[in-house]
């Protein structure tokens, strides 16, 4: 295990200390608990980040693809595809 020397407001160290003692923990194990949290919820806030970002591209190709289609009536296409599949397997 790393060692690491940190510089922290006084006020900030009293709150980690309080905290720890609170949990029954001691001052290093409290803060190494605390960065594997914030790693964990900013490693997730990127993924987040990602997947909005492929959301907005798919839905941009989507609102592309269906300006290039034109209008036209999913429910009656999905009908005429379904009936004629029908019609084969009899």
């Amino acid at each position: 295990m790393g060692r690491v020397n940190v510089f922290l407001k006084d006020k900030l160290l009293d709150e980690i200390n309080e905290e720890a003692k609170e949990e029954g923990t001691n001052r290093s194990a409290f803060i190494q608990a605390a960065l594997e949290k914030y790693i964990e919820a900013k490693r997730r806030a990127r993924e987040e980040e990602e997947k909005r970002k492929k959301m907005q591209e798919a839905s941009r190709k989507i609102d592309a693809l269906a300006k290039k289609l034109g209008k036209w009536d999913p429910q009656a296409t999905i009908r005429r595809f379904r009936d004629t599949n029908l019609k084969g397997d009899s």
